[in-house]
């Protein structure tokens, strides 16, 4: 029975990045997880349970990812440019931030674990801008949480241009941008 949970959480992890929330239909879920309509109300209480669940752990998954990168034991400055050099798949979007335009975002429960990972992201990139500023690799002037929200929101303008253009290069542009802002205040040693 565990494994048919599994099953449907996978799925629905899989449609949530390909058609998002709103287009997601129970019926979808049942045909990519192979699973029978009582094993979809066994498991979870609907279609809004069941998201919520594979959501938190698509989070998890995006946290653990992202916190490799952060606790690499590089100097900072290396760490950002880790960060903004990681594939991406632009023509399908964040994982997560592709679903903050739905108007379900509006649902808390499907709103915290979007929520979640992006307080996470700012606050250990302005954590990381403001450790490179003290070691002296980024100019004294720099605003670290300016500049962290201004990264972040390169990368998920990028998957928006991507799946806008219906061209993966967006997405590399956009980090590369971002990668420029950075070296822009990079000291020189």
């Amino acid at each position: 029975m565990e494994s048919k949970r599994e099953e449907l959480i996978a799925a629905t992890k899989t449609l949530l990045w390909e058609l998002g929330y709103e287009a997601m239909s129970p019926k979808k879920i049942m045909r990519e997880s192979g699973a029978g309509q009582g094993s979809l109300y066994h498991h979870f209480s609907g279609k809004m349970d069941l998201a919520v669940t594979a959501l938190s752990e698509v989070e998890a998954e995006m946290h653990g990812r992202f916190d490799r990168i952060f606790n690499s034991g590089k100097p900072p400055l290396a760490r950002l440019f880790d960060y903004l050099g990681v594939k991406r798949y632009g023509l399908k979007g964040c994982r997560l931030g592709r679903l903050a335009n739905e108007s379900s975002i509006a649902e808390a429960a499907l709103r915290e674990p979007l929520g979640r990972y992006f307080r996470h992201v700012e606050k250990v990139i302005t954590k990381t801008l403001a450790e490179a500023v003290a070691r002296g690799e980024l100019d004294p002037a720099v605003k670290p949480k300016p500049l962290a929200v201004a990264m972040v929101a390169a990368i998920q303008g990028g998957f928006i241009l991507s799946r806008l253009h219906n061209n993966p290069r967006y997405i590399r542009l956009a980090a590369e941008g971002a990668a420029a802002m950075l070296q822009a205040h990079a000291r020189k040693h």
